[in-house]
Parts: C-alpha cells; sequence; structure tokens
C-alpha cells in the first residue's frame, strides 16, 4: 500500500465534480495567469447555488482550490480539451487535493474495474470511512448526516466524471494520449486514480 502523509479533510461536500465551473476558471487563469483575476472573471452565475450568494462563493473557492492542485501545463490542457480530458483532470484535481478521494480511488475504484466486479455502493464508502476513523487519530469522528453527505457527493463526482455508470459499475474513461502523458509525471493524484489510466 502507498504511503501518504497528507491528513484527511473533509470539505470536498461543497459541489459535485465542479466540471463547468472548472474549465471556466482554467480559460479565465490560462488568459491571465492569475488567480484573483480569474476569479473576478467568470461571472457569479456560472456558480449556481440553492444557498444564493455566500453558498456560489463558496463553490467558485472550493473549485479553485481543486485546480490549483494542477501544474500550468494541466491547466492550459483543462482549457481547451475534450470533454472526457476535462472529467479526468477534475477528478485528478480532487484526488490530490482530498486523501480520501485518493484512497477510494486506490481502494476501491480500481479494484472494482474489471468485468466482473461487483458495482461500487454507497456502502464500499462507508467501509472506507470507517478505516480513516479507526487508523488516523486526527480525525474526528464523523456524523451520521456528514457521512450521508459524502457518500452521496462522492457518488455524484463519479458519476459526473463518468468514472461509474447508472448502475455503479467502474467505466474505463478514455483520455488522449496527450493528458496521459501530462499526468503520468505525478506519483499522486494522477493517473494512478483514473480506471484504466495506467
Amino acid at each position: 500500500m502507498r504511503s501518504d502523509p497528507r491528513e484527511y479533510r473533509l470539505s470536498f461536500t461543497v459541489g459535485g465534480l465542479l466540471l463547468h465551473e472548472s474549465v471556466a476558471l482554467a480559460e479565465a487563469w490560462v488568459a491571465s495567469r492569475d488567480w484573483q483575476v480569474a476569479r473576478a472573471t467568470v461571472p457569479d452565475n456560472l456558480f449556481v447555488a440553492s444557498g444564493g450568494a455566500s453558498s456560489a462563493s463558496r463553490i467558485r473557492n472550493e473549485a479553485i482550490r481543486r485546480l490549483r492542485t494542477l501544474d500550468e501545463a494541466e491547466l492550459v490542457h483543462l482549457s481547451d480539451c475534450p470533454i472526457t480530458d476535462a472529467r479526468a483532470l477534475c477528478w485528478a484535481a480532487a484526488c490530490r487535493e482530498y486523501r480520501l478521494l485518493s484512497d477510494f480511488a486506490w481502494q476501491v475504484l480500481l479494484v472494482r474495474h474489471h468485468p466482473y466486479a461487483e458495482p461500487i455502493r454507497g456502502a464500499d464508502f462507508e467501509m472506507l470511512l470507517d478505516g480513516v476513523d479507526a487508523a488516523d487519530a486526527r480525525t474526528a469522528p464523523v456524523s451520521r448526516s456528514t457521512r450521508a453527505r459524502l457518500r452521496s457527493v462522492l457518488l455524484r463526482m463519479l458519476r459526473e466524471a463518468e468514472l461509474t455508470d447508472a448502475e455503479g459499475r467502474v467505466l474505463t474513461l478514455p483520455i488522449t494520449e496527450e493528458l496521459r502523458a501530462l499526468l503520468s509525471r505525478h506519483a499522486l493524484g494522477g493517473l494512478d486514480c483514473i480506471p484504466g489510466g495506467r
């Protein structure tokens, strides 16, 4: 099992994959090379949220937090690439930002990536989270409502990234060779988190 020094953070409950928001922000960043300018350039109405302006702001901040894990070449690619590559980059960025997501990719998603595997269910995430609670003393016990929210968002992200189908079966994401080369330079949160990536 790989070693990962990152602490577990559970703040990925804002939004889902944030695909369209991330592409728009990447386009704005490529044009300016400045995150503050990119933040101000992308219109507020792209960050749709039921909670109004404050929720939209949280979604924008979350998207930027994930995008900052990508390097310059990856951001340039995200700004002008096929939608499948964009999905893969958004998932890779989320895995780099959140250890829990990359652990899930390694311990569940990739393991189920074969024709006769069981579909991914919410219980798979629950088992992983139980292991985190037991093994990492820095992680406070997670409430039932937070668990439900985390589980729901994770399963939504997998569907939005087209890493699973509606029944939870793991899919191969057909990324371009250009993206494969970009992600292969990173040991954590790149091809190693994408079914069929390696």
